[in-house]
This record gives structure tokens, sequence and C-alpha cells, in this order.
């Protein structure tokens, strides 16, 4: 009787929900600018670690022609452990990912991660990653904007906020936030990027306290890269009305200084590619360029 019941129920056919943000059909070459824009980023990042610090927790970037991976023995962190742009510049091959698996297992790192998007080829890589026994452990959507100009008047508007640029005398306070957000120690290295020709630093301070940082990288090409960014909204607060003040000030100043093309990315994906994060960038002129997945090793878990 039930199921005669369930057949007589009207079907109600999901209805698509329209994305809050366009979304591009790049190129390939154009996907290459792209991911150009963040490991010119991390290369210079790297450059300005001081020496010391370096060697103190095993932190490196190498490169080999386009490509390039980073190595960190002390902080099992994504940023620094993971191949940037494998197969992005050039095909992979089966042999360069053994290579670099290799290069990991002999510096101890358990979790190295790579990044895979549509354009990478050869796209057979997400099999050999899997092969090998790397699983796709989600990912982020990966946007950008060009040099259009934003209105006059204020887009985001948070009470009680300010934003600042970091300068000399408050790089301490900048950087100790990042570390206690993170909880990583990672302030020297941060001190050495502030007055670094081509970074950009913000914080948004609310009775004089910080509660949110964003930073800006623009790279001689005029390519513009959006990262260094706590708390991360949707992952470690809940709120994305403060990241979007910030990031209005980072297009802007991006804008006056000659940026030609902006990347940044949505790191709480949603799967309808609705919600404030998605609205916010799109206010800003922002587009989905692809969704970057990310692969690695899964945790080891303990028994």
């Amino acid at each position: 009787m039930s199921s005669a019941l369930s057949e007589l129920e009207p079907v109600i056919v999901p209805v698509p929900h329209p994305p809050a943000i366009a979304i591009e059909d790049v190129s390939g070459d154009f996907s290459r600018a792209i991911e150009r824009a963040e490991v010119s980023a991390w290369l210079d990042l790297y450059a300005a670690a001081p020496a010391d610090f370096a060697a103190r927790q095993g932190l490196s970037i190498a490169a080999e022609g386009d490509l390039a991976w980073t190595t960190c023995t002390t902080i099992p962190f994504i940023h620094f452990n993971c191949v940037k742009n494998l197969g992005v510049d050039s095909p992979a091959t089966e042999s360069q990912l053994d290579t670099l698996l290799a290069h990991y297992r002999a510096a101890g790192i358990s979790r190295p991660w790579f990044y895979v998007n549509p354009h990478t080829e050869p796209s057979r890589l997400r099999c050999w990653l899997e092969a090998r026994g790397l699983q796709r452990q989600g990912g982020w959507e990966r946007i950008y904007r060009g040099a259009e100009p934003l209105p006059s008047e204020p887009l985001f508007i948070a009470d009680g906020v300010a934003v600042e640029r970091v300068a000399q005398s408050t790089a301490a306070e900048w950087a100790g936030f990042i570390d206690r957000q993170y909880r990583l120690a990672t302030s020297p290295w941060l001190l050495a990027l502030v007055g670094r020709n081509g970074w950009h630093h913000y914080m948004l301070k609310r009775d004089g306290a910080v509660v949110a940082v964003r930073s800006l990288f623009i790279g001689a090409d005029g390519a513009a890269w959006s990262g260094i960014d706590a708390p991360v909204p949707g992952i470690m607060a809940p709120s994305f009305d403060l990241d979007a003040v910030l990031g209005e000030a980072l297009v802007r100043d991006g804008l006056a200084a000659g940026a030609k093309l902006f990347v940044a990315d949505i790191e709480a994906p949603h799967e309808e590619r609705d919600g404030p994060a998605y609205r916010n960038y799109a206010r800003l002129g922002f587009r989905i360029a692809y969704f970057r997945s990310h692969y690695s090793y899964l945790p080891a878990t303990s028994n």
C-alpha cells in the first residue's frame, strides 16, 4: 500500500540554482598565466626567507624549468610541501612524478600535495596520482579578474572596522596575528616580507585590535596573487564580511599600482557555487576560471 501511495505523490524535480558568480571557459594558455601568478609569488616569498629560519625549519623551494615545488620538514602545511604546477607549463611524465615523490620520501614528508586543474596535461595525470596511492582531498575555486575599474563608491562596509596597510612599525603585530591564527611560528619569515618589493599587506582592525589580514603580491608582469589570509572565511571564521572589505582594498590598491590580472581562491567551495564568498567576489568583478583539485595521501590513522 505504501509503495502504491508513493507512486501517486508528485515528483519534485530539483531546480538548478544559477551560480552567484560568472564561470568562464578559460583557455589553456590563460590558465598557465593564472597559475604562474601564484608560482611567482611563492618563488619570491621563499627568496625572502631568512637563511637561519629556513635552515631551522628545513624550508626550501626548488624549480626545474617552469616547475616549482616546496619542502618543509618541520611544518606539515599544504603550501609548504606541494608541487605547485605539475603538468601546467608542459605535460607531466610518470618519471617526473616518481622523482618528485621520491624527493618527499627522502625528506621524510609523508603527505606531499599536488594541484590538478582541468588544463593540466596529460589528462591521465589524475590516474597516475591515484595509481600511486594519492587521493583527491578536496580543492579550491580558482578565480580571477582583469584590470576593470571598480565603482568609485565603496562596495563593502563593515561597522567599526578600518583597513590599515602594514608598515615596519606594525609588522610584528601583523605577523603575530597570523602565527596565532595558524598556530605556527613563521614571524621571522613574515617580517621579511614587509617592505619587500611587490608585496602589499593589509590588516583589518576593530577597536585597535587586528581581526583579519590578507596580502597581495604583484609581479613584474602585472599579475597579482592574493593570499596569506587569516582567518580563512568559511573555514577558520564563520563570517565573510571582513574578508570582503580586505579584498576590496587589495583590488583598489592593486589597480592603482598597475595590476593587470588578479588571482585568488575560494577555499570553502560550495557545490552550487553560491554563498557569500561567491557573491562577494562577483561584486568585485571576479570570475571562476576552474576548480583546482588537491591530491595527497590520506592521513595516517592511529589504532
